[in-house]
């Protein structure tokens, strides 16, 4: 399944927010994966949807030594595949170099120097693996599994010319991760997960480009679009709030009050709120924001005496209809996933 680029605007807006990502950025690895769990289900392969167009995302480089903790000391080496440089650019940055390894739950490094003013990873894997990666402090993980190389995670970084970058990398089963993603939450708690598991083997490999890229996804990385303020709530009223689980169940909030400023919020999977007033709906996509959340203003229809609320999970995909029954029909195989909150005020 290819990324789509809302997907990278997705991020670029989230990290434009915030500036440049957190030295530790594994604490939302599990939210990640969560995403990633419609690809799992629709093509049997485990990729990282964030960051989009890119699974791991987009990272400027950063100097530091993670915080001040030393990863464990690398227990693998890799074999490099000489050919590589030999073949199709991704996204107009040349192959720079491939390394193939043979375990998993062991750490490896590398270095590379980048070649041009953006480096990107890609991985191939012959198994469903999850991959944490270390570059310069900035911490990032994605799955891939045995389909399409499209389809698994990839990274994209702002780099230096000619600047060495080491690469810490390390594999771990998938179904490890989905046993107990709480052991993977930081680089700490990767640590502690490695000293207590005997490495066990399985192929895969990353690949590294570098150079002047000529995609839409460089292009909105090194110019973010500019986020635009969200509307306030503070002061204002708050007529009603209701809450769930991404179920696809219909939930009807009783209002009065026809002028009204909403705002939705979607975490751990719930993924599309679609929310109905006076026979108008409105798709919200609301896993991008978080906990943040999605604000806008609405009228309460004439004769109107409410609103309807629906919240479907990531699993359930894109909405297009928004009738019970073109719902329930995305619903059919999907699980309930996630929590939402739904807060409305009066304006």
């Amino acid at each position: 399944m290819a990324h789509q680029l809302k997907d990278l605007t997705e991020v670029m807006e989230a990290e434009s927010a915030r500036g440049l990502p957190s030295p530790d950025l594994l604490d939302g690895v599990r939210r990640r994966v969560r995403r990633g769990n419609r690809l799992r289900a629709a093509a049997a392969a485990l990729s990282v949807v964030l960051v989009a167009g890119t699974a791991f995302g987009i990272v400027r480089q950063q100097d530091g030594s993670d915080r001040g903790r030393q990863a464990l000391a690398p227990t693998m080496t890799g074999v490099t595949n000489e050919a590589f440089p030999r073949s199709a650019p991704e996204e107009g940055m040349q192959p720079l170099k491939e390394v193939r390894f043979s375990k998993l739950l062991a750490r490896a490094r590398l270095t590379v120097t980048p070649t041009g003013p953006f480096m990107g990873t890609r991985l191939k894997c012959s198994g469903d693996f999850m991959v944490f990666m270390t570059v310069r402090g900035a911490n990032a993980g994605g799955g891939c599994g045995t389909g399409s190389p499209d389809a698994n995670s990839t990274s994209l970084y702002q780099v230096t010319p000619g600047v060495p970058i080491t690469i810490d990398v390390v594999a771990v089963p998938s179904a490890a991760y989905d046993r107990a993603p709480d052991a993977f939450d930081a680089t700490a708690d990767l640590d502690r997960y490695l000293k207590s598991h005997t490495p066990a083997p399985g192929d895969w490999s990353l690949r590294i480009y570098s150079g002047q890229c000529d995609s839409e996804h460089c292009r909105m990385a090194a110019h973010p679009p500019r986020q635009q303020a969200p509307l306030p709530v503070t002061g204002l009223k708050r007529l009603a709030r209701a809450s769930g689980t991404a179920d696809g169940r219909t939930r009807t909030v009783p209002l009065k009050t026809k002028a009204l400023r909403m705002r939705v919020t979607c975490v751990d999977g719930a993924a599309t709120a679609v929310v109905r007033i006076g026979g108008h709906a409105k798709v919200v996509p609301c896993e991008a924001a978080e906990s943040e959340g999605v604000v806008w203003d609405a009228q309460l229809a004439d004769g109107a005496d409410g609103l309807e609320i629906v919240v479907l999970p990531a699993e359930a995909g894109e909405v297009h209809g928004t009738g019970d029954a073109a719902l329930a029909k995305l619903m059919r195989g999907a699980k309930p996933a996630g929590k939402w909150t739904l807060d409305v005020y009066a304006r």
